[in-house]
């Protein structure tokens, strides 16, 4: 594994003891990642006085100066326009936009630390060219690259502080983050004060200029400290992340504190991971958007957490005094020093601050957002109203000026710091990056279109509302009030993997009363010596890793097979794909073969070297069904009771075998378990019997109706002789099949083989749709096989399930029931997003292969196979075993519950359709044939449920008990 791999991960049942206490080195080295907030709060706040500077509006305008002494009136020409000035505002916003959703994908691919090191190095160039810049274009363009840069840092910085921060003071950590924001623009307003009366170009330059400094500062110290260890769990780098933890925690990597906290997080990784499992790069982000609108844990409703918490917050109209603030008191006309003004509400917010670092902790996020909203309402509808009734006295003008540093207050010590630490906290770690990277995006985009038209509300050339403006902030500040009460959860004093489990398990307004009662790594999984399960760890090894390969080296996602020169073809298929497999196995009759045919359903198969696949299945796999006779039954329709795995154990003690004579039989077997009076016995069926005579009946299979014909008595009367009630045995003729039910047909295959996409709803829709409506192709049946014709696996698969077992304890093959196994794929259930195979043909004539003539075999893989509790059967006694060896479906529904369609349920293998049209094609396969996957989604399919014939049967499915049968 990259990076090295761990055996073992210490981990603990006690919530108190997920994490080190606290250490003055720790609290110092997330604090300074708080840094990155003076050069994002210098960067929006200097612009505000530099565009009042006289001499940078002549520059831009070529506007003459005001004679000394103008009023008012006289004076108001010498301002910049509304298009100008809402363009040299807003277009930092554009850039930071883009820059925050970039950052999301960099973060997860060359990890935090250094995402945050290229977004000061994008910084640093648009400042230069701001520097440089003499005219509109230049500065323009300059801070479009800036806001690039300023992207980067604002995303990730909230991102790196809330995944290495201690719990107990990650809030307060994140509010200096909001404390740096006010320094900047402080700084800012200081540097502006000083450079305003400057008639060359350092008055507008110098301030530019010095936000070099704080970029500088800000990657070279990030340089030195350590990566967020949630990103090399992310990446299944384990170890790295437990030595990032024993540096951020000041204690040795043996440490208790420090491998709990490694095992939570690990756990939670997982446990997110099974909920919605990581695919292609699209659907990464499509992650971000899935589940219930109306769950509080689902990543959609947490997106729209983070997105609309950001919104608010420049709802909020906070960034209208600190862009526009300097213009605004200008235009009131009774404020002899506009800057001063602007100077004093900056460093209101500066003394505000850090009042969140003691108030976040003490009395949470919930609380300083519901009544910081109420407070910043009635001060801007105090504003709006004495603005608009007496906005041309002086003392009003003062009242007014008192209650905007009041509402500055409120937002500096509630929305400004609260907002970016609840955006830090509330995703899972699979969408961590991307979630948050959204969010601030989000408030980018806001702050965009809120810089955009604010000057065409006030500005004098324009809408031109003064104080009215300050009635649109109240009501947007009122709907804030209403948010936070409604849909704000309390985060404080949890671990962010507490967060993911308090969000499941209660709502936002009843979040406060929530306590944890349990850890993910004891739900999960622990061993006997009190670690966290060994299967868990190389889970996330192996997905952190395969995340890699996969993203680095996406495959095609089509291939179309052909047949001219092998060597050239060998050279094609290697370019495209990365995967070459091989049918298992030896042409060895003796040797243990991979190929299976089930001629009775449910009754162990018959290991071949060959077998012909035809649109059905492979040739003469089950075409014989048992069902058990209970003639008692008052109601026709349940006389006959289908007998699977799941519900007769008992058939695990047949066994099938060819006939010696080869002569078209089979011999069935039955092996009476221990203690029982019955000897063993045998009984030979051929492939294709002799019909004469047999009587027809109709047969139900989940809905799904077919006419088969009754063995009669000799055939019935063995079988029930071996299980001790009447049995009935019935054969499906050759020709004869059952429909496809729910949406596991490729309904829509065409010439290219590309199945239905069933994730989406209208497959779901369609597959209960008759199928007469649905346009069903004629070809399109099974035989007795529950689902498809096809089930692949993987032998990779089958040994991750061996590993699962009692030490020694191999998965016998044979109890997933599959037609084909395959061997040679990189990891254990590859086989999940693969939507075809291609097997060339065994043998073919070298002037077919010429000419592109011969016939390439193509199983399109529709849907996963769920698993049931036939996994758990010991074939010795057919009865479900008692002891680690029946634990097998137990330990499969840690990590295995992948299928968004059937959450409950652990999945191994693919059910797949021969591709192409008409009832003559198929072709012979053999052991040790070369298999290529010719088609990869880039998503699970979704299993779609059916409607069955019975309750119980209905039931269960739900519950994951039926089956590939």
């Amino acid at each position: 594994m990259p990076g090295g791999a761990i055996a073992e991960v210490s981990a603990t049942t006690d919530v108190d003891r997920i994490e080190a206490p606290i250490t003055w080195k720790a609290y110092l080295m997330c604090a300074f990642a708080a840094f990155g907030g003076i050069y994002f709060g210098y960067d929006s706040g200097y612009i505000n006085g530099v565009k009042s500077m006289p001499y940078f509006i002549h520059q831009q305008t070529g506007l003459d100066y005001p004679p000394p002494g103008a009023s008012k009136e006289d004076s108001s020409y010498f301002v910049l326009e509304s298009w100008r000035d809402s363009l040299i505002t807003s277009i930092l916003s554009a850039g930071t936009f883009f820059g925050a959703i970039i950052a999301g994908d960099l973060a997860d691919f060359i990890g935090r630390r250094l995402t945050i090191i290229s977004g000061c190095g994008v910084f640093l160039i648009g400042v230069i060219l701001q520097t440089a810049s003499s005219g509109l274009g230049l500065l323009v363009a300059g801070r479009l690259i800036a806001g690039f840069g300023v992207g980067f840092v604002s995303a990730i910085i909230i991102l790196y502080m809330s995944e290495c921060s201690p719990r107990k003071i990650r809030g307060a950590i994140v509010s200096g983050y909001q404390f740096a924001i006010t320094i900047g623009l402080l700084l800012a307003s200081c540097v502006d004060y000083g450079t305003q009366d400057r008639t060359d170009t350092g008055s507008y330059r110098i301030p530019i200029a010095i936000q070099m400094l704080w970029a500088l500062i800000l990657g070279a110290g990030i340089a030195f400290l350590p990566e967020s260890p949630r990103y090399f769990v992310k990446r299944g780098k384990l170890d790295q992340a437990a030595g990032v933890l024993s540096r951020l925690r000041s204690q040795p990597v043996e440490s208790e504190y420090v491998q709990h906290e490694l095992a939570e997080i690990v756990a939670n990784h997982e446990y997110e991971l099974q909920v919605v499992p990581q695919g292609t790069y699209w659907s990464s982000w499509a992650n971000c958007f899935k589940g219930s609108l109306r769950k509080p844990s689902s990543n959609l409703r947490r997106t729209i957490l983070g997105t609309s918490m950001q919104m608010m917050q420049q709802w909020t109209g906070v960034n209208f005094v600190f862009y526009f603030g300097t213009s605004f008191f200008t235009q009131l006309g009774t404020i002899s020093n506009p800057f001063l003004i602007s100077l004093i509400t900056t460093l209101v917010n500066v003394c505000s601050t850090p009042i969140s670092f003691w108030t976040i902790e003490r009395f949470g996020r919930r609380p300083l957002l519901i009544w910081g909203a109420l407070g910043m309402l009635i001060c801007e509808f105090l504003v709006a109203i004495m603005g608009t009734a007496d906005g041309d006295n002086p003392a009003t003008v003062r009242a007014m000026i008192a209650f905007i540093c009041i509402y500055i207050f409120f937002f500096a010590s509630t929305w400004g710091p609260g907002a970016w630490v609840v955006i830090g906290e509330v995703f899972p770690l699979p969408i961590r990056s991307r979630g948050v990277a959204l969010s601030t995006a989000s408030n980018w985009l806001w702050n965009c279109i809120i810089t955009v038209i604010t000057p065409y509300l006030v500005g004098t050339d324009k809408g031109n509302l003064g104080a009215k403006v300050f009635f649109l902030w109240g009501a947007l500040c009122t709907a804030c009030f209403v948010y936070a009460y409604l849909l704000v959860p309390e985060t404080k004093g949890l671990s962010l993997e507490q967060v993911d489990k308090m969000l499941e398990e209660t709502t936002p307004r009843n979040s406060s009363r929530w306590v944890p009662h349990t850890t993910f790594a004891s739900e999960l999984g622990l061993t006997e010596k009190g670690t966290l399960a060994p299967e868990i760890v190389s889970d996330v090894e192996r997905k952190g890793s395969q995340w890699i390969r996969y993203h680095e080296n996406r495959l095609s996602s089509s291939f179309e097979p052909s047949c001219t020169n092998s060597e050239a073809q060998d050279e094609d298929q290697t370019s495209k794909f990365k995967v070459l497999l091989f049918i298992q196995g030896h042409t060895d009759r003796d040797a243990p073969q991979q190929l299976y045919i089930h001629p009775v359903k449910s009754l162990r198969p018959i290991p071949v070297s060959s077998a012909i696949l035809t649109p059905t299945g492979i040739h003469h796999d089950r075409r014989y069904m048992l069902f058990k006779h209970n003639a008692s039954a008052t109601d026709p329709s349940k006389r006959l009771q289908r007998m699977t795995v799941t519900f007769f154990a008992e058939l695990g003690l047949f066994t099938q075998a060819l006939s010696e004579a080869d002569d078209g039989k089979f011999i069935v077997t039955y092996n009476p378990p221990p203690g029982a009076k019955k000897e063993r016995t045998q009984l030979e069926m051929a492939f294709e019997p002799d019909t004469k005579g047999l009587n027809e009946m109709e047969v139900d299979l989940h809905g799904s109706k077919t006419r088969a014909l009754n063995l009669g008595r000799e055939v019935n009367e063995w079988f029930s002789d071996c299980f001790g009630w009447d049995v009935v045995c019935v054969y499906m003729p050759e020709g004869n099949t059952r429909p496809v039910l729910g949406n596991l047909a490729p309904a829509a295959v065409t010439e290219g083989n590309k199945p239905n996409n069933s994730n989406s709803w209208l497959a779901t829709f369609t597959s209960h749709m008759p199928d007469s409506l649905k346009g069903k192709r004629d070809d399109e049946g099974i035989t007795f096989a529950d689902c498809a014709p096809y089930l692949v696996i993987t032998d990779e698969s089958v040994k991750d399930l061996s590993s699962r077992l009692p030490d020694g304890t191999e998965m016998d093959v044979t109890k997933l029931r599959p037609n084909i196994v395959l061997e040679g794929a990189n990891e254990a259930y590859e086989e999940d997003f693969w939507g075809a195979i291609t097997i060339p043909p065994s043998e073919q004539s070298n002037e077919d292969a010429a000419e592109g003539n011969c016939q390439v075999l193509e199983i399109v893989l529709t849907q996963n196979c769920i698993r049931c509790q036939s996994l758990d059967i010991d074939y010795a006694t057919g009865a479900y075993a008692k002891d680690e060896k029946g634990m097998a479906l137990k330990k499969l529904m840690k990590d295995r519950r992948v299928d968004p369609g059937k959450k409950y349920s652990p999945v191994v293998g693919r059910y797949g359709f021969l591709a192409g049209k008409g009832e003559g094609r198929g072709g012979e396969v053999r052991v040790g044939d070369e298999v290529m996957v010719s088609k990869k989604n880039e998503e699970r399919t979704k299993f779609c449920r059916w409607e069955w014939s019975n309750r119980d049967e209905f039931c269960a499915l739900t519950w994951g008990q039926i089956g590939r049968g």
